[in-house]
C-alpha cells in the first residue's frame, strides 16, 4: 500500500472520529455554529499539513482548536465596535429555529454553570460582563483589591470552563 494513500486513510478515521467532539466543543467556545464550523475546518487543516501522528491527534486537535479560538476572540476584541444609534435602520436577520434552539441551549447551560459558582465568583463575573465595572470598580464594590479581584475572575473563569466542558 501507498503511504500517502495510508496517511489520507488515517487523517480520514481521525476526521470521523473527532469532528462531532471538536465542533460541539467550539460551539460551546465560541456560542456560535458559524464560528465553530470554521474553526473545526481551519484545524483540521492545519493537522492534515503537519500530518500530526494517530496517537497525539486529539490532544493536538483541541489544543489547536483553543489557540485558534482565542486568536479569533482577540480579532474581535480589537474590532472597532459602532454604536447601535450610528449604524441607523438594518435589515433583518433570519435567525434559522436551530440557530436559536442551540442559543437558548447554550444560555440555559451558562445560567446553570453560573448558579453552581460560589456567590462571590458569580458576582465578580457578572459585574464584569453584564454591568461592565472595571477590576478597580469591582475592587471597590467588593472590598478588596484589585489583583485580589482579577484572581478571583480568572479562578471564576476557569471554574465556570470547566463546568460547561463537562456538560
Amino acid at each position: 500500500m501507498n503511504v500517502e494513500l495510508c496517511e489520507e486513510q488515517t487523517f480520514q478515521h481521525i476526521y470521523k472520529q473527532y469532528r462531532l467532539p471538536l465542533h460541539r466543543y467550539l460551539v460551546r467556545r465560541t456560542g456560535n455554529e458559524s464560528d465553530a464550523a470554521d474553526l473545526t475546518q481551519e484545524t483540521f487543516v492545519r493537522m492534515y499539513e503537519k500530518r500530526v501522528k494517530p496517537e497525539t491527534a486529539r490532544a493536538w486537535l483541541f489544543k489547536t482548536s483553543y489557540h485558534l479560538f482565542v486568536d479569533q476572540w482577540r480579532k474581535k476584541r480589537r474590532a472597532i465596535h459602532v454604536p447601535l444609534e450610528a449604524m441607523g435602520d438594518m435589515p433583518e436577520t433570519d435567525v434559522s429555529p436551530e440557530g436559536e434552539a442551540l442559543g437558548a441551549e447554550l444560555r440555559t447551560e451558562i445560567f446553570q454553570a453560573l448558579q453552581e459558582l460560589k456567590p462571590r465568583d458569580r458576582e465578580v463575573l457578572l459585574m464584569l460582563a453584564q454591568r461592565g465595572l472595571s477590576y478597580r470598580e469591582i475592587a471597590d464594590h467588593v472590598g478588596c483589591s484589585e489583583n485580589a479581584v482579577k484572581t478571583l475572575v480568572h479562578r471564576a473563569r476557569k471554574r465556570m470552563r470547566e463546568r460547561l466542558e463537562a456538560r
